[in-house]
């Protein structure tokens, strides 16, 4: 029995004729060959008994392959900083920008006044000035890369004081006390988890002090009996004061409708904090980068440290910045995506629940209803922000909300939700325009 079936297990040639045309010839010969190779293992250990799935597996194999793995996502969790699904999206004027230089040579690294090497940083440094009135700005991959290029260049074997509830975890596992050790630099933790006075940082100072750091409690917040020191007595110790800001906020949300305030980098330099860093990718909307900015003798020995070349952004990531930082210049900002989720009105949300809901309920065996909800800012920013939303829910009369779930997340453009009460819900504040237009059809694909 197993012998006949290895035998009749076709060449790849015979895949390859067969599957020619629909499939670039590479992948065709790649699915085939793994397909076989599984199929003559199965055989022999004595698990496979028959042969007829062949044609469909290797099919599945050569659509596996011929996908990119990264793809476009539908995010309908109502989550607009969504950390696992990419952040925030770019605007389509950054978008035509780096497509752009991505597809042509520039002047990444050469003065067109000089004709000599330039700095690729200072394609943006006047931008991050002047919107956030520094001295001087440097720019790294992320902000975690510039909180350890701070400590290493101006901490490296001296203390940092910071308090113990600061102490935070960052995405994927990192935590500030190991990137302080990781620089150099030597951490000197004061108060206690939820109460840090003045005076605490006063006793803990030594000629040895390099920094007071302040740690911005981005990805979390604490309520009842907390005390912590404002950054205005922190600045009267006669130390150098060092705000990892986090979010990366440029402008005051407060002034774009939303109830909240966070510390922008502008806030956080007019007040003579020396030096500020923060994410290019949250509440800034634009790629992922770290964004330093501060006193110029703070700021200039960090383009001298090694490490900044480690840590540098390429052509792409620097024009997308480029062109984000535009937009607040131009006072656009409002046009960013993830300022636009973070502020859109709410009547505007259930007129798209409404548009939606009545394309779905064209979807057989599909039930629908609109449903008002709240949606977070994610990516570690404004945990206690939570927006009033309108989500669209669905529930199929044959399918488990699991079962939907997972087809909705292998449909060609997989759809992202939020599972809520056994009901799966599409929150309209994260759907793109071109969203809206897709999703019935992607939904009704899904589920066919």
């Amino acid at each position: 029995m197993r012998e006949h079936l290895l035998r009749s297990l076709p060449q790849v040639s015979r895949l390859l004729d067969h599957f020619r045309g629909k499939y670039r010839e590479e992948y065709i010969k790649e699915g085939a060959r793994r397909v076989l190779e599984r199929y003559r293992k199965e055989i022999k250990a004595g698990l496979r008994h028959t042969t007829e799935n062949l044609l469909e597996d290797v099919e599945k194999e050569i659509r596996k392959l011929s996908e990119t793995r990264l793809k476009r996502v539908i995010n309908a969790t109502g989550v607009v900083i969504n950390t696992n699904l990419g952040r925030a999206p770019l605007h389509e004027d950054v978008v035509r920008f780096v497509s752009m230089i991505a597809s042509h040579y520039s002047n990444l690294e050469f003065d067109l006044t000089t004709g000599c090497r330039g700095s690729r940083v200072e394609l943006v440094e006047e931008y991050l000035v002047c919107l956030t009135g520094a001295e001087s700005a440097h720019v790294v991959n992320n902000n975690a890369s510039a909180v350890f290029l701070i400590l290493n260049t101006h901490a490296k074997n001296k203390e940092v004081i910071v308090s113990r509830g600061e102490l935070v975890e960052i995405g994927g596992s990192f935590r500030i006390p190991d990137i302080m050790k990781a620089a150099g630099a030597i951490l000197v933790e004061v108060g206690t988890t939820n109460r840090t006075r003045l005076k605490d940082y006063i006793e803990a100072i030594t000629p040895n002090t390099a920094f007071i750091m302040k740690v911005h409690r981005s990805n979390f917040y604490m309520e009842g009996f907390v005390e912590e020191v404002k950054i205005e007595d922190l600045l009267q110790l006669s130390l150098p004061v060092y705000y990892d800001a986090g979010s990366g906020a440029v402008v005051d949300l407060r002034d774009m409708g939303l109830d909240i305030y966070e510390p922008s980098f502008r806030d956080l330099i007019k007040k003579g904090v020396h030096v500020v860093s923060g994410s290019g990718d949250k509440l800034l909307g634009g790629p992922q980068v770290g964004i330093i900015v501060g006193q110029r003798h703070l700021i200039e020995p960090l383009r001298r440290n090694p490490i900044s070349r480690v840590v540098r952004v390429d052509k792409l990531t620097l024009s997308a910045l480029e062109m984000t930082l535009r937009l607040y210049m131009e006072k656009r900002h409002h046009e960013i995506p993830v300022i636009r989720m973070l502020t859109v009105e709410e009547k505007e949300l259930y007129r798209r629940a409404k548009l939606l809901a009545r394309r779905l309920k064209r979807i057989k065996d599909l039930d629908v209803r609109i449903i008002k909800d709240f949606s977070q800012c994610g990516g570690g920013a404004l945990p206690h922000l939570y927006l009033p939303t309108y989500c669209v829910a669905i529930k199929h009369r044959t399918m488990s909300v699991s079962q939907l779930e997972r087809k909705l997340m292998d449909a060609s453009t997989p759809v992202i939700v939020r599972v809520k009460r056994d009901t799966l819900l599409l929150d309209t504040r994260t759907l793109l325009p071109e969203d809206l237009e897709e999703l019935p059809k992607i939904v009704e694909e899904a589920i066919i």
